[in-house]
């Protein structure tokens, strides 16, 4: 009988878990408790550090302090939309929380292989000249150590439209609303 491989969560996973939690219990759907017994029960099955919890999860944190996080975030989101188009620009989200390296913050988002899945994902079913096989390379290029992926290159593999780069004095890199919505993990 072949032994069922076990998932593993990473960092990043806890991290998009805590922002969907924080998501509920703004909307009232769960309680702080609730939240908390959830991610009790994740960490049961990973070795997270307990340090990372209220960080990343936000757990133990009080309804007062989710609801100030959403409004943060929702100024945040509202400062850097685009008013005529469905893209934000994750530079300036990123700049917000470090100034000194935005790029370096967004090649760190790309490269997690989570990332890549759910940019995929949203390409296949929101961009029909989407070039899979381009994905596919770069998933195999992102084995290597000193491989960079950049938004500019995922465009030109893959024919991407949900996230734009453009250069100079208005540029930077956008993604559609979607994208930075519930790819981007909140920092």
């Amino acid at each position: 009988m072949a032994e069922e491989k076990k998932t593993q969560l990473h960092l990043v996973d806890l991290a998009g878990i805590g922002n969907l939690l924080e998501d509920l219990i703004v909307k009232d759907i769960i309680t702080c408790e609730e939240r908390d017994r959830i991610i009790q029960r994740i960490i049961a099955d990973n070795d997270f550090p307990d340090y990372k919890l209220s960080i990343l999860a936000g757990y133990q944190r009080s309804k007062d302090q989710v609801l100030e996080r959403a409004a943060r975030k929702n100024s945040t989101m509202e400062k850097h939309c685009k008013p005529d188009e469905s893209y934000i620009t994750l530079t300036e989200l990123v700049r917000a929380h470090s100034d000194e390296a935005p790029g370096y913050v967004i090649q760190s988002w790309m490269r997690s292989g989570n990332t890549l899945a759910f940019l995929n994902l949203w390409e296949k079913e929101n961009n029909p000249e989407y070039c899979e096989d381009g994905y596919k390379e770069l998933l195999d290029k992102k084995k290597a150590a000193s491989f960079t992926l950049t938004p500019k290159l995922w465009i030109d593999r893959t024919k991407a439209i949900g996230i734009t780069s453009k250069q100079g004095k208005s540029g930077g890199s956008f993604a559609h609303f979607v994208y930075g919505c519930t790819g981007f993990p909140s920092i």
